[in-house]
């Protein structure tokens, strides 16, 4: 008899080395710890965008060198993902081409996650506009839930300082 599993059973997280991401990658072990959950680590690349020089040589985007993305995967792995494997919670990572929040909705979708995990830098109004938000982009457009953090998890202690908490998108 099978038996069903009441809970989150995979987590899906947007890492990109920034502050924001570890934060992210925090709530993720705390959550997969206490409930058993497999924690996905994504990082998409952005398509490069094109400025037209006029009479300067055309530049190879970063993006498409195979030694610069060998050396992105090896930090994405190494060292963006450390804290998920000294806490030692089951998880993989994924490295796609894409706009990033449309690469975590897809590998969200694609591993059947029950929720997403996802820094949020702060950006508003004009900054948000032209860099744009993935946290934003995600809560509008993606079918699963989305846990939206701003900053670090409580401590251990159970106490959490007054500035740390996972905010409403």
């Amino acid at each position: 008899m099978a038996i069903n599993r009441v809970g989150i059973g995979r987590i899906v997280v947007g890492v990109d080395g920034s502050q924001h991401s570890e934060a992210a990658i925090k709530w993720a072990v705390r959550m997969a710890r206490g409930m058993g959950s497999e924690v996905v680590a994504v990082f998409a690349i952005a398509p490069p965008v094109y400025f037209d020089g006029g009479f300067l040589a055309p530049v190879v985007p970063p993006q498409f060198d195979e030694e610069w993305r060998a050396g992105m995967k090896n930090e994405f792995e190494a060292v963006w993902c450390k804290s998920l494997r000294d806490a030692g919670v089951r998880y993989r990572t994924i490295m796609q081409d894409g706009r990033p929040a449309s690469v975590i909705a897809q590998v969200a979708d694609s591993v059947n996650a029950d929720v997403i995990v996802i820094g949020r830098r702060g950006r508003g109004g004009v900054a948000e506009l032209v860099l744009g938000s993935v946290s934003h982009e995600l809560v509008l457009h993606s079918k699963r839930p989305i846990l939206v953090i701003s900053t670090d998890p409580p401590t251990q202690s159970g106490s959490q300082p007054e500035t740390s908490s996972p905010k409403e998108a």
